[in-house]
């Protein structure tokens, strides 16, 4: 009952906040004229109209709020690439309270601007930010970080961690349990195949081997370059997919210090140790920024087999170390 009670009070409060904005804003007092027409072109992208309200994360993650339905979306190159998720009652309720949250946050006291006499280097410099629209009204708020920053350093520190709790908080409806499950794995195998449709070539070069597999689909074009050192010292695996760029290096014992783990297994272990096994079609739907996560090496453990090299019925395993780093490439306005 008394869960009723509260489900009820945050329905009508949220719908009391929003009409008391609306009053005089559109949907946020900091709002300001979408000169640009962005949200005509995101709503294109999700076919969505001005009564939505759009809000874009870092380019790649939208959310679109309408008629008390919430809708997330993962795009690149102006193409929607993983399934929409529409969020049940709750989690929707859930969602729309953090966005009242963070239209409500002055955008002037999260951005990184000190005063002169406090003012703090910034070094590894890293961004987030948040973008709304609705009909022709825009706001951007626009967070910026370090690990050398000391937090407390800032003007308005209790602003800025309203923002970051919000802000992780909302990238949270964007991925299933799967890949939570797989990102919480400590070790992976990425699994190289080499369909019949994929055209295979090989030259030689005066210090390489250089393969090339290229695979062409109706919605994408996947692109595999393998180089292997003649000495054998050295391989580097390349991955281009729908929006980002991977690459991972495996390292003879003899070419470094730090000894790389190559082991052999019966073709069984495939099947045993499918939960930790991706397959590379199965990363054509994340951005450059998801794959950091789920196949970094500076997580976890990363492994390759690659399906050339089962001999006998065994296949050949080898550790590599990379992966790919997610870079925010926003400018503040």
């Amino acid at each position: 009952m008394n869960h009723i009670l509260v489900i009820i009070l945050l329905f009508f409060s949220t719908i009391y906040s929003q009409d008391k904005v609306d009053s005089t804003f559109i949907f946020s007092k900091y709002e300001h004229i979408d000169y640009e027409k962005k949200g005509d072109k995101f709503r294109d992208i999700v076919n969505d109209d001005n009564e939505a309200l759009i809000i874009n994360l870092d380019d790649s993650k939208f959310i679109s709020l309408k008629n008390n339905k919430v809708k997330c979306y993962t795009i690149c190159k102006d193409t929607v690439i993983n399934n929409i998720v529409e969020l049940n009652n709750i989690d929707a309720m859930n969602c729309k309270s953090i966005i009242d949250t963070l239209i409500s946050i002055d955008p002037k006291k999260i951005i990184n601007e000190i005063d002169k006499k406090n003012r703090i280097a910034i070094e590894n410099l890293g961004r987030y930010m948040v973008s709304f629209y609705k009909d022709n009204k825009t706001l951007k708020l626009f967070y910026s970080y370090s690990e050398t920053n000391i937090e407390d350093k800032f003007s308005f520190p209790k602003d800025r961690k309203k923002f970051l709790n919000n802000y992780l908080n909302l990238t949270k409806y964007f991925y299933d349990k799967e890949f939570e499950r797989v990102k919480s794995l400590d070790t992976i195998y990425l699994l190289i195949e080499r369909e019949k449709n994929m055209q295979y070539e090989r030259s030689n070069f005066s210090d390489t081997i250089y393969s090339t597999i290229v695979e062409k689909g109706k919605n994408m074009t996947h692109i595999l370059d393998i180089n292997k050192l003649k000495n054998n010292l050295q391989e580097t695996y390349n991955f281009q997919f729908n929006c980002s760029y991977v690459s991972f290096i495996h390292l003879s014992p003899f070419n470094t210090a730090v000894q790389r783990n190559v082991f052999y297994e019966k073709e069984s272990f495939l099947q045993t140790n499918s939960d930790k096994i991706l397959r590379l079609d199965d990363l054509q739907r994340f951005t450059q920024c998801d794959l950091e996560l789920l196949i970094g090496s500076n997580y976890k453990k990363v492994f390759i087999i690659d399906k050339d090299d089962i001999r006998s019925g065994k296949i050949k395993i080898k550790e590599v170390k990379g992966g790919t780093r997610c870079w925010s490439e926003h400018q503040e306005d």
